[in-house]
């Protein structure tokens, strides 16, 4: 039996940047701008989205796909005679994982068992290193199950690490207040966060973005060291890969890694991060 892939839109999957020998389906995240609705990827860009938060008084909304979105990837691949694996974002993170769950339900029971789900414990890139796996462990000739399994091993190693460069958004979505958002902007100050098994934390918060660019620089080197083989996956939101390069430049070379993917924030992920974060997976 075949093997479909199922990411959802908050994986920031970019077909030109991955070269996969299986099928793949993305399904898109819901995005709220008032009273103007979108499907994230499809029906607004991610630059549309940056210029559009940008302009808006108010976060965007965003909500997780319907479990009818999925049904319709999930019975359009089961028709053809393929087995689907779905690796999610964190279930920590949205109920986009729930809707798949649904959908699996939805289901005859006969095919039930053709349905994979994975939650991912992580988003954005952290969900393209495993679906990368994945597909190189299809490649070797594994079948679904024991994909799955491995993918529910290795997700754990996963952690984002990732700076941000405002805390307008934070201030915005209610998670501090006007006048701490107003105290930090006065201090510059740069939150570095990192990301595992769905957790957020606050891994320090410094006074300049340069101080939090030695602190990644510090992060990533210790990795490298430890991991010289392993592929970098590059995470921001920054206007393009070039700005990305230019930001870490004085800091690091990308020259001595492997292979380097840049993945550019989408619009679910970009709704938190905001404008000009930098960062990066480790795995």
């Amino acid at each position: 039996m075949n093997i479909t892939f199922v990411l959802d839109s908050a994986s920031d999957y970019c077909a030109e940047h991955h070269s996969l020998s299986v099928p793949l389906a993305v399904v898109p995240l819901n995005i709220t701008f008032g009273s103007d609705h979108f499907l994230d990827g499809e029906t607004i860009s991610t630059d549309m989205f940056y210029e559009r938060m940008a302009k808006e008084e108010h976060l965007p909304k965003t909500s997780q796909p319907s479990p009818q979105a999925f049904l319709n990837v999930f019975q359009k691949e089961i028709e053809k005679g393929n087995e689907l694996i779905y690796v999610g974002l964190s279930s920590n993170l949205s109920g986009t994982v729930q809707s798949a769950s649904i959908a699996k339900g939805m289901l005859d029971e006969k095919v039930q068992n053709s349905v994979h789900i994975i939650d991912s414990g992580t988003a954005s890139a952290g969900v393209q290193v495993l679906i990368k796996l994945a597909d190189s462990l299809v490649r070797q000739g594994k079948n679904a199950k024991q994909v799955v399994e491995e993918i529910e091993q290795q997700k754990e190693t996963i952690i984002a690490y990732v700076l941000l460069e405002t805390l307008e958004n934070v201030k915005k979505g209610g998670r501090i207040s006007a006048v701490q958002g107003a105290i930090a902007e006065f201090l510059n100050i740069k939150p570095l966060l990192s990301v595992q098994n769905g957790i957020v934390e606050t891994v320090g918060k410094f006074r300049g973005k340069k101080k939090g660019l030695c602190k990644l620089k510090e992060i990533l080197q210790d990795w490298h060291h430890q991991h010289p083989e392993k592929e970098l996956f590059i995470i921001h939101s920054l206007p393009s890969k070039q700005e990305v390069i230019k930001e870490f430049g004085e800091f690091f070379s990308f020259s001595k890694f492997k292979s380097v993917t840049f993945t550019r924030f989408g619009s679910t992920i970009g709704t938190y991060a905001s404008e000009n974060a930098i960062g990066f997976i480790l795995h």
